[in-house]
Parts: C-alpha cells; sequence; structure tokens
C-alpha cells in the first residue's frame, strides 16, 4: 500500500474508480482500519465500519482527530500526521503499541497496530490530507510475547553461552546503577539496529567521596569489538580519574589526553554531569555530546547550555574543556543521551531534539502510554523516550541515563521494637516500607533482609533470659555513597547457642556472606549487643535490543503454607511455602510440616520458590525435618529455581535444591 491518493471527480472517478455507491459500500466493508483526514487539523474527513468498530465511535467524520480521539495525545500519532501533511512522504510503522479509550469511557485498553500513513493530494498535486491502513495485530503480539516470556523463564534456567554482543555488553558497560539517598537514577542502552553489532556508546553514574555523582554518556566512533574495547578503556580513565577526586574539568582533560594517544579514542564524544543532590548543584560539560535535557514533574523542558568543547583529543595539548554550571531543582530531572536518539533521516539536529524534548515532557508528566507506566520519572524517561523515538527505527546505539533529584531525600529509619513475635513483624512491617522506598535490586534487598532479620533473631534468641523479652532498636541510614548501614541493638546480656542445637548460631554467619561486611560487637557487662552491617545498594540497568516496556516486579507475597499440586508419587505429600521464613514464621511452617508428614513418616517435597526470605530458624527447620525423614527412611525434596531468594540461601548451606 501507500503511494499517491490523488482526489478525482465526476465521470473521470466513476470511470476510473467504480461508482461512487458501490466504493462507498466497499469501503466501509474492508476488514482493514481505514480513515482519511484532512487539512492542517486532520479532520476526519472518512472513516470505514472497522475504524469506527476500533474506536467504538460513530461520531468520527467531521471531527478533527485530536478532538475525536484526544487519548492519543503524547503517543507520538498527532507529530505523524503532521510529519506526512508537511513532507509528503508515507510513513510506515509494525505493532505499534497505542492505549486507546473505545466508546470514550474512560478506561484504557492496550492496543498494537501494524499501520501506513499516505499522503492524499487534490487534483493539482499539493498533499492536502492523509490517509491511513492499519491492521489490528494486538492478538498476534500478545501470543508472541507471551511465548517469549516462557522462553526467557527457560533461558534463566538453562543460560546459555551469550552471543557476542551481549557479552560485551554485560562485560564493558554497568549492568546496576546505584542507589541513593537523594537522587534515583536510571539508564537504558540498546545496540544499533542495523548489525546488531556492539558499538561504542557507553554511560556510567559514579558516587564520588564527596557526596556527589558523576554521570556520564559518550560515543566512541565505530562499532564491533574495537570501538567497544576502545569505549571500555576511556570508560575507566574517566572513571578513575573521577574517584582520584580529580574534578570534571581535570578528569575531563586527562581523558581528552588519553584520547589523543589513541587512534581509536579520536574524535570521542562525551557529556560529564556532576550532581550533588543535597544542593542541586551542576557541573558539566558536553565534549561533542548534544546537551543535556531538564524536565520537571509538569513536563517544562529545557536543554542546558551547550557550552564550546570540542571532542575528545581533537582540542590544543593542554587545553582544559570548559565547565559549566546549573542548578537542578527538587523534582526535576536531567537526561544524558547519545545521539543516536535524536539522529534521523532527513531529520536536522535540531529537528530531533525538539521531538526529544516533546517525548521527554509527555514522559515526565506520565501523559505518554500511562496505563502501565514506571512510576519513577526516571525510569519513564529512559524508557519511553528510546521506546517513541525508536520504533520507527534508528541506525546507531542509543543510550539514555537520568538522574531525578527527589523532592525528599530517603530519610534515615529509626524504630524501636520488642522481641515479642507481634512486636517483630510490626517491625518487618516497616522495615519492608523503608525499602520499598529505596527500591534496590531484588539481590541487594533479600541480602539486607536477611542480615537485618538474622540481627533480630539474635536478640529474640540471645538477648534475654527463655521466656522473656525485651527491647531491639534499629537505625538504618543510605549514605551519600550509595551504602546503607544498619544497626541492631539490645540491652540484654550476650549467651552463647546451645551446643545441643547443632544447626543454630548460623545466622550471623550467614548473613556475613550475603552482605559487604557484618560486625558483632558484644558485652560481657551486660550493656547489650550491636550488629552492624553495611551493604552497597543497586538497581538494574536497562541492557539489550528489547526497546519495549519492562516487566514489573511481582508483588511480595505473605508468609503461607498451603498444599501444592500432586505429582503422583505413592506416600508423599507437597507443600507450597511463600513469603518471609524467619524467626516470625518458623513456628507455623513446622507444625504445618510435622502434620502434613505425620510426624515425619510421609516424603515431602516443599516448593520453595515463592518464599522471599529464608532465614536460619527456617534453615534449622528444614535440616531437622530432613534428618527426621531420613530416619523413617522417607525424603525432603526442595524445590528452589536458580535465582531465587531461597536457592541462594540453600546453595551456601548446602541443602540440595531442584529447580
Amino acid at each position: 500500500m501507500g503511494g499517491r491518493v490523488v482526489q478525482r471527480g465526476g465521470a473521470d472517478a466513476d470511470r476510473l474508480v467504480g461508482d461512487a455507491s458501490a466504493v462507498r459500500v466497499a469501503y466501509d466493508q474492508m476488514p482493514l482500519i481505514l480513515c482519511v483526514y484532512g487539512g492542517p487539523e486532520h479532520a476526519v474527513v472518512a472513516a470505514n465500519g472497522a475504524m469506527r468498530a476500533f474506536f467504538g465511535r460513530d461520531d468520527l467524520v467531521g471531527l478533527p482527530i485530536r478532538d475525536a480521539l484526544p487519548e492519543l495525545e503524547g503517543q507520538h500519532i498527532f507529530e505523524l500526521l503532521d510529519e506526512v501533511l508537511a513532507t509528503g512522504r508515507d510513513r510506515v510503522a509494525r505493532e505499534w503499541r497505542l492505549q486507546v479509550d473505545p466508546g470514550g469511557t474512560g478506561e484504557l485498553q492496550e492496543v498494537f497496530l501494524d499501520f501506513h500513513l499516505a499522503p492524499t493530494r487534490s487534483a493539482d498535486g499539493e498533499v492536502d490530507g492523509v490517509a491511513t491502513f492499519a491492521h489490528d495485530v494486538t492478538e498476534q503480539v500478545l501470543a508472541r510475547q507471551a511465548a517469549q516470556e516462557q522462553a526467557a523463564d527457560a533461558e534463566r534456567r538453562f543460560r546459555d553461552a551469550r552471543a557476542l554482543v551481549t557479552t560485551l555488553q554485560e562485560a564493558l558497560l554497568p549492568a546496576t546503577l546505584p542507589v541513593l539517598p537523594g537522587a534515583r537514577i536510571s539508564a537504558r542502552y540498546l545496540v544499533a539496529a542495523g548489525d546488531q553489532v556492539a558499538g561504542g556508546d557507553w554511560f556510567d553514574a559514579i558516587p564520588l567521596p564527596a557526596g556527589t555523582v558523576a554521570l556520564v554518556v559518550g560515543d566512541v566512533v565505530g562499532h564491533g569489538v574495537a570501538a567497544s574495547a576502545a569505549m571500555g578503556q576511556l570508560r575507566a580513565v574517566l572513571g578513575d580519574a573521577l574517584l582520584a577526586g580529580l574534578g570534571p574539568a581535570e578528569a575531563l582533560a586527562r581523558a581528552d589526553a588519553f584520547a589523543a594517544r589513541n587512534p581509536r579514542l579520536h574524535a570521542a564524544t562525551v557529556a560529564l554531569v556532576v550532581l550533588d543532590p543535597a544542593t542541586g548543584a551542576l557541573r558539566y560539560a558536553c565534549c561533542g555530546q548534544p546537551p543535556p535535557l531538564v524536565v520537571d514533574g509538569e513536563g517544562t523542558t529545557r536543554f542546558l547550555a551547550p557550552g564550546a568543547a570540542g571532542p575528545l583529543g581533537t582540542a590544543a595539548p593542554g587545553s582544559v574543556p570548559e565547565i559549566t554550571d546549573d542548578v537542578l531543582a527538587p523534582g526535576e530531572t536531567v537526561l544524558l543521551y547519545s545521539d543516536g536518539l535524536i539522529e534521523r533521516p532527513f531529520r536536522s539536529i535540531a529537528d530531533g531534539m525538539a521531538e526529544l524534548a516533546g517525548v521527554a515532557s509527555d514522559a515526565a508528566a506520565n501523559r505518554a502510554l500511562p496505563l502501565g507506566a514506571p512510576g519513577a520519572p526516571d525510569e519513564r524517561l529512559c524508557r519511553l523516550t528510546v521506546e517513541l523515538l525508536t520504533r520507527t527505527g534508528y541506525d546507531d546505539d542509543v543510550t539514555t541515563l537520568a538522574a531525578h533529584r527527589l523532592a525528599v531525600p530517603v530519610p534515615p529509619l529509626h524504630a524501636d521494637s520488642g522481641t515479642a513475635r507481634d512486636e517483630v513483624r510490626r517491625l518487618r512491617r516497616t522495615v519492608d516500607a523503608w525499602l520499598d522506598e529505596l527500591d534496590p535490586a531484588a539481590d541487594d534487598r533479600g541480602a539486607v533482609e536477611l542480615a537485618v532479620w538474622e540481627a533480630v533473631a539474635n536478640a529474640v534468641d540471645h538477648a534475654y533470659p527463655r521466656g522473656e523479652t525485651g527491647p531491639v532498636r534499629l537505625d538504618a541510614v543510605l549514605l551519600p555513597d550509595g551504602v546503607l548501614e544498619c544497626r541492631v541493638a539490645d540491652e540484654g546480656r550476650w549467651r552463647d547457642p546451645d551446643p545441643g542445637a547443632s544447626h543454630r548460631g548460623r545466622g550471623l554467619l550467614l548473613a556475613q556472606q550475603l552482605t559487604d561486611s557484618l560486625h558483632v560487637q558484644r558485652s560481657d557487662g551486660g550493656s547489650g549487643t550491636v550488629v552492624t552491617l553495611r551493604h552497597r545498594l543497586h538497581r538494574p540497568a536497562m541492557l539489550g535490543a528489547d526497546a519495549g516496556p519492562g516487566a514489573a516486579a511481582p508483588p511480595r507475597e505473605p508468609f503461607g503454607v498451603v498444599p501444592g499440586e500432586p505429582d503422583g508419587t505413592p506416600g508423599a505429600v507437597r507443600l507450597r511455602v511463600s513469603g518471609p521464613v524467619d524467626v516470625t514464621s518458623v513456628d507455623e511452617l513446622d507444625r504445618t510440616v510435622a502434620a502434613a508428614t505425620r510426624g515425619g513418616v510421609l516424603s515431602l517435597t516443599l516448593d520453595l520458590s515463592a518464599v522471599t526470605l529464608l532465614a536460619s530458624a527456617g534453615v534449622q527447620v528444614l535440616h531437622r525435618v530432613r534428618d527426621q525423614l531420613a530416619g523413617h527412611g522417607r525424603e525432603l525434596v526442595l524445590l528452589a529455581p536458580p535465582g531465587s531468594a531461597a536457592r541462594a540461601v540453600l546453595d551456601l548451606v548446602r541443602l540440595p535444591a531442584a529447580g
């Protein structure tokens, strides 16, 4: 489909096209979604039955598209119509994700369309409208996505050797980003679509000793292994200079000197922003890179002043890049990006930057594809600018890096509790809510949770005389460099674990293996024990060729033990455990397992896939159940897939598990 659609009239149209009434009937019955728009407002000139049914509207004809279908605002449809009308060139798209409101009920539905936009022309050849031809491919896309999810699950279980592109991405680009108390950072990187060969784009987010964070996006000329290797060298040189305490000008000067000595780095470009989340102070330079974009929560945008620094390795020896100052207000987000995001055929860089500003504005204000959009503005900016600006094609690597200055930094946590079970459960809810606000990666969160609850369990088990309770205080703070520091203190007297309990006393050792550091300070004089843990928190960056939305994190299940699906094995039972298994829940687990196995005379399969935390108290129950079943000639089978919270602990304590 496509080409010139020229208006004709009278007998000439009847001879060439056919009888008007017959053509109208055929047009209305076509299974394709057909619509014709006229003039600069794109008023609906003709809409067939499939078009009316798809949008649930019978009153489209005569209405400007922005009035007829206002939910399409921010989804880059109106802009495409404007472009076709202005340029007279066709635009074609496949599997374009849209959120529509059939019938104007106010309830959005997500759909996918293949469509073609073609200019219509008057009798004198002037473009006077746009004809659209679309096919609803939602069912096919959803079916393929379901298949892809199954394939992704299989890949997580059986990770084969990765292709060279993926290997280079993981080796040379940061897979994680720091979690900071005053700023939230996201990134997305796409390999060039044309050849899928890893290129020279790169990004970094480096917490600095002064409490600031360095944000970097750069581009080394070329693609392939050589460009990727050169990129890795440049990233290391600049990162080391910044971590050594050099200011942005001195660090860039060192990178510039290194690029001047390396032919593969000649004319490499880089944008460096040093942000102080506490004050909002920005110090930045753009060495051949387009200027960063600042967006606020209402969608107001501004580009930072571009400065006058050229690409690396091209300046006179000894010159220092120009550094510019600005301020990021609370609630604003600064977006760094590579030129692959804004370069398009037949478009100037200025047009590309203007288009980026419009898309970023809608993304920041959550006007673009709001259904299921990320809650954090930095993640929306990185995800949606890439999705909306690359789905009609892109020829170069695409990189985005965004830092959102929080209106209110995440405050420290101070919580007082007792060692009674109900009080510990309330403390858990308090800590969970605080960690939800930080939103670290699942691995980091699991490690911190395990360490915290082992420290609390230590107070429950050892601080106070058996049968008595006492106070516990928990203090946690996320330091400016992204390290979480937590102290759990009691006021009791240290009691060594019962030597008859062969599986006790392992909890803090287990927590120490999963965190960066853990220190126990105890007093024999009865003034209490303090457990201090430190762990650097991260959040995953989005690396890969898929520009679509990421999967939402699964909800955190409460503790529970329910019968699982029977597998047909005679004399065996199956239980599914969910949620946290720790000092507050092991008694219920122990009772349920004992009842299900009739005191250990029936084999047991425990599905731990949905367990969010497996503390040493739970490990003790598993050891005891295994030994009890073995004494009756029965077997305990543990199910925990690789990567799950339970599997990480089971591997450490050498309890075999199947996936």
